[in-house]
């Protein structure tokens, strides 16, 4: 399912990305088939490719078509919604984290070991990426720990992949060694805040083309998948550490310039779809 998102800047992608964004806007998933065109277009996607990818969604399972009222109209199946799902899920996971980070922490640790687990195999890699998603690293191979209580968390990856597991709960770490560099291999602090100052630099050149734009609020619909697939590759990855952990950390300044960049450029998607659908 997964699969699907991760392929950027694809007609699949694109428009369920648009389907998401119109369900929060409009409260329902079905589009018709005239408006999604326009809005692919946004995209730089012409009528033929998006009538070829929506052909494939259909055969995919990811969307049905119909006719109402003479208009084709093209609505999300159950399946296309747990891919969205998963992606509003990775989000929702990171802000619980984000939002653990700003509380004081009870300075307690998490621990799972997963047992016969061979993470080679293609089909496991589903448990990895879920326990990555929800702010769990592996120390070494199979054992897995959190400065966080995830133990309903894991309970829900296990039972649904059927996975046994080994947990700890609320316990205290000791090292021999600087917490440090403990903290900085396995939560991988250099390369995430490398790659947080990369999405600065790009929230910046969202903002000047936002600026420019001017009358044209459909492109903000594709700004705002650019700034939002970009930060969900970053949040997914972040393990929103306790401050006691790591004071000093870039994600706390790009959450909220991407909360105040987004809202800016949803609110002109909205003014957009307000004067579309209304025509």
């Amino acid at each position: 399912m997964k699969i699907i998102l991760r392929k950027k800047d694809s007609v699949t992608s694109i428009v369920l990305f648009i389907f998401n964004i119109y369900g929060e806007y409009a409260s329902q998933y079905s589009i018709q088939l005239n408006n999604l065109i326009d809005f692919m277009q946004q995209f730089g996607k012409n009528e033929t490719s998006t009538r070829m990818g929506l052909s494939r969604m259909v055969k995919a399972g990811i969307l049905i078509n119909k006719k109402i009222e003479g208009e084709v109209v093209y609505q999300l199946t159950e399946y296309g919604f747990e891919n969205i799902h998963n992606w509003n899920h990775g989000i929702a996971m990171f802000f619980n984290r984000y939002e653990k980070r700003h509380q004081v922490w009870n300075k307690k640790w998490s621990a799972i070991t997963l047992l016969d687990f061979n993470k080679s195999d293609k089909e496991r890699q589903t448990v990895i990426d879920d326990l990555t998603e929800i702010g769990l690293r592996e120390i070494i191979r199979n054992t897995w720990v959190c400065p966080y209580q995830m133990s309903d968390e894991v309970d829900s990856i296990a039972a649904r992949e059927n996975v046994k597991y080994l947990s700890i709960n609320d316990g205290d770490i000791s090292l021999n060694f600087p917490a440090n560099e403990f903290i900085n291999d396995v939560f991988q602090v250099a390369w995430i805040r490398k790659r947080y100052r990369e999405f600065l630099d790009l929230m910046r050149d969202i903002e000047m083309e936002f600026d420019e734009i001017k009358e044209n609020a459909g492109y903000c619909l594709a700004l705002l998948f650019k700034l939002g697939w970009n930060f969900y590759d970053i949040a997914i990855s972040d393990p929103a550490l306790p401050k006691e952990l790591l004071n000093d950390w870039e994600g706390d300044r790009v959450v909220q310039e991407f909360q105040q960049l987004r809202t800016r450029l949803y609110e002109k998607v909205k003014n957009y779809w307000d004067r579309k659908i209304s025509l």
